[in-house]
């Protein structure tokens, strides 16, 4: 009998579970049909296209599985070599970023309460070894959570040795991924080689990292405690500079939390931190690269941190209807839908672009300036000025979207038609 956290998964009105076909996730799998009502979970499964006839086996074969016991299966076919060609990333951070971007959309979308992974006991100990030497803080130290709002691991207290007593015993089918013995795989690595040297001076080490990591949570609840809380922006999570000003422990957790929020668990090292650190003296404006495409940025008094992958767009002929542009959605209609109003006859023949050098706005009963000047006044951030949808001819811009029109728009007692743009960033 697995010491799975039944109860934890009980709690939970639908469930998805990950399957890969391997060892660990078909006990769990097993175990989840002889435990579980069938109509509160069903099975995903990421065929990543990385192993050729291998992969597509696996695949193939959780899916004949779960029809086998009347178990839904939804397969997500990816490409995984060129997601990570296209990021920069190896493909074991590419892997794990995007089965992580899976699973929560998954939740997002309300199609299930929580992923359910197979991560077990020695996948913990792994982790944290990993997180040491990348020169992780404390949090770090505590592993994966049991339930981080995403994911629940309810085998994080099973051995290896439990599984393989289960699928012995009850006869759980399972197949094995040849590349866990490649070792140009850091995690690999880790559980292939270094661990076992490291057992042959330290027998108990898997025990006494794992007894770190119950201590290391408890000083992380402290930590979390009295940690600064991170604010929402349009495009991501900001930090007020007073509150991470000591650059203490409680300043770094906060950068920590608030790189979480905008990036797919983004490994953050001392030197990212303090590269963070770096910015709370320099001028407004002043960013850092950070992993995965992440980006922090000094404005005024705060941190932004923000995903850097806004999207820019062609121009478009100012029409009635809804428009997808970049990152926005905007409504052209004559019916209120509570946008911005403006004289139709005037505003038609004007194109939907981002902004040029040299464009000059006139804003409503108010004098003209360039557009840079105008998006400073009302302190749109520089990053983000870039992609604004603006509504424009020439070198005039008629509106600014979703802030303000023209004085040459204005619906005056001689407009005939009134048209109502409303713009709202989707992402």
């Amino acid at each position: 009998m697995l010491s799975i956290e039944v109860e934890l998964l009980k709690s939970f009105n639908r469930l998805v579970f990950a399957i890969s076909g391997g060892k660990d996730s078909m006990a769990l799998l097993h175990f989840a049909i002889n435990h579980l009502d069938h109509d509160k979970f069903y099975v995903i499964t990421v065929h990543h296209n990385l192993r050729g006839k291998e992969g597509q086996r696996d695949r193939d074969f959780v899916v004949d599985y779960c029809k086998s016991n009347g178990i839904k299966c939804e397969v997500y076919e990816e490409q995984i070599k060129e997601f990570c060609e296209e990021n920069g990333y190896t493909i074991e951070q590419g892997a794990r970023i995007r089965r992580r971007e899976i699973f929560k959309d998954i939740v997002l979308s309300k199609k299930a309460d929580r992923v359910v992974t197979a991560h077990q006991k020695d996948d913990q100990i792994e982790s944290i070894l990993m997180h040491i030497f990348r020169g992780s803080g404390i949090k770090g130290l505590v592993g994966m959570e049991k339930d981080d709002g995403i994911i629940i691991r309810p085998m994080l207290n099973v051995s290896t040795e439990d599984i393989k007593q289960y699928i012995k015993e009850n006869k759980v089918p399972f197949v094995q991924d040849s590349t866990n013995f490649e070792l140009e795989y850091s995690r690999n690595k880790i559980r292939n080689v270094v661990l076992k040297e490291i057992e042959k001076v330290y027998p108990n080490v898997g025990e006494n990292i794992l007894r770190l990591a119950e201590i290391s949570q408890k000083t992380q609840s402290y930590i979390d405690e009295h940690t600064p809380k991170a604010h929402k922006e349009e495009d991501g999570v900001s930090l007020y500079i007073k509150d991470i000003a000591s650059k203490d422990i409680t300043a770094s957790q906060a950068i920590i939390n608030a790189v979480d929020m905008v990036s797919t668990r983004v490994d953050l090292e001392k030197g990212h931190i303090e590269s963070i650190f770096d910015l709370i003296d320099k001028e407004s404006g002043k960013q850092v690269d950070l992993p995965f495409n992440t980006c922090a940025v000094k404005e005024g008094q705060k941190i932004v941190f923000f995903k850097k992958d806004l999207k820019g767009f062609e121009p478009i002929p100012f029409t009635l209807g809804t428009h997808i542009v970049g990152e926005w959605v905007i409504k052209i209609s004559k019916e209120d839908n509570g946008g911005l109003r403006a004289d139709l006859d005037v505003i038609k023949d004007t194109i939907i672009c981002t902004r040029e050098p040299g464009m000059t706005f006139k804003k409503y009963k108010g004098g003209t300036k360039s557009l840079g000047d105008y998006l400073t006044d009302i302190k749109v951030p520089k990053r983000l000025r870039d992609y604004l949808p603006i509504i424009a001819k020439n070198q005039d811009v008629y509106a600014v979207l979703p802030y303000e029109i023209a004085d040459i728009v204005a619906i005056t007692d001689k407009t005939k038609e009134v048209v109502y743009i409303k713009a709202e960033r989707v992402k």
